[in-house]
């Protein structure tokens, strides 16, 4: 396996070092980089802890709503065209958030931030490259996420840094400067050959595809609750790490150094599972990928002692990177590669919606009375009843 692995990569390595690339400058939308900021934001603009999360929730869920309109466009241009006005929004938003003079302002920013980021950004790498390796998705993807499991360890040290050494405002310039010089030396390992639109403005919708509206396909609505259980859960869980550490009588270091765990697990398993989900086929993995998720809410809803946090982490990292190189995968054995930005754009937005609504959810919870442990065997119950439903994928036909 790891011999076809390495001729794969040493055979397409200027597209898959293209779809890498994005992945990693999508990190400047993503909450794990915008939140090592948060202290600079609650400071400038005088806001609570729950009033910049919700400024943020605002800007997440707003960028939601426009992605499933934005993501289809991929469709009517060029790879090449589709992904620098991605990178010139997010550039546009790295700036907004720089000269931002108040919390209006903060909310905008962080709208355009999660819509080029971790909205367009994430799906031009994993559209561009599924359609360029229909064959080999799985393996493809795979590599593709290295991109954006090596900046989760690099991104956040080097962006406290740069807000040390320069003031918050200037860091955020020159984040705007990082994607444009990103974004073009990407661009330089983009093969032009086939690199066209796929649809026309005059298209007329193909038989059997959007006569229904995708929310309504069955194939869809039974992977759903698999495939939005992870960005729920992690994103909530990590969000509140620090009253979890507290709940748990942990050190935060603990769960600090955990997160190195959680990169390499992560990194390692998107790439070992590209060529099972070639092998197997993304429909008979979706019923198991939350199965070690499920163990890790498990084991931290029962389980107080300090080892039990990287054990949790590993368990996390394994359902994470495998759901994410699953899903797009699963797309287009389901839909088509010609239907792909369609789903894709559909599905990132509910993910970008699950990842928003978590930390406000949970948050509520707990000034509730309802500690993480209670909520983490919540959480491990219901992703054990989305793995059951989504065997019925399996069966499934359009509608």
């Amino acid at each position: 396996m790891l011999k076809a692995y390495i001729e794969f990569t040493k055979t397409n390595w200027q597209p898959l070092l293209f779809g890498a690339l994005l992945m990693a400058l999508s990190s400047f939308g993503q909450t794990y980089f915008v939140a090592v900021s948060g202290s600079y934001f609650r400071e400038s603009f005088s806001l609570s802890d729950g009033g910049l999360g919700a400024t943020y929730a605002a800007g997440t869920i707003l960028s939601a709503m426009t992605l499933t309109w934005a993501g289809r466009l991929i469709d009517y241009t060029t790879v090449r065209r589709f992904t620098s006005g991605v990178a010139l929004l997010l550039a546009a938003a790295c700036i907004l958030v720089a000269v931002s003079a108040n919390f209006v302002m903060l909310a905008v920013a962080f709208y355009f931030l999660r819509l080029g980021g971790q909205g367009l950004m994430t799906h031009t790498a994993l559209t561009a490259t599924a359609r360029a390796f229909p064959q080999d998705a799985g393996k493809a993807l795979g590599i593709v996420a290295l991109g954006l499991s090596i900046s989760q360890g690099v991104f956040p040290i080097a962006g406290v840094t740069m807000m040390e050494l320069f003031g918050w405002r200037t860091a955020w310039m020159m984040n705007a400067g990082l994607v444009i010089a990103g974004a073009a030396i990407a661009l330089l390992f983009l093969p032009r050959v086939g690199d066209k639109a796929i649809r026309s403005r005059k298209d007329k919708p193909a038989e059997g595809s959007s006569a229904v509206p995708l929310w309504r396909d069955r194939r869809l609505l039974l992977t759903l609750p698999a495939i939005l259980a992870g960005p729920f859960i992690v994103t909530g869980f990590f969000f509140h790490q620090a009253r979890l550490a507290e709940q748990k009588g942990w050190d935060i270091s603990i769960v600090a150094a955990s997160f190195a765990a959680f990169a390499i697990v992560q990194a390692v398993a998107s790439v070992v599972i590209g060529p099972v989900i070639d092998r197997m086929g993304p429909k008979k993995l979706l019923p198991l990928f939350l199965l070690p998720q499920a163990l890790a809410m498990f084991l931290i809803g029962l389980i107080s002692v300090p080892w039990i946090a990287p054990i949790y982490m590993v368990l996390m990292a394994a359902s994470m990177a495998i759901g994410s190189t699953l899903a797009t995968a699963l797309w287009v054995d389901l839909f088509g590669a010609f239907e792909l930005a369609r789903v894709r754009s559909a599905v990132e937005a509910g993910t970008v919606i699950a990842s928003g609504a978590s930390p406000i959810v949970m948050g509520v919870l707990i000034d509730a009375g309802i500690p993480l442990s209670w909520q983490a065997l919540g959480c491990s119950a219901y992703a054990v009843l989305a793995s059951i439903i989504a065997i019925g994928v399996m069966r499934a036909k359009a509608t």
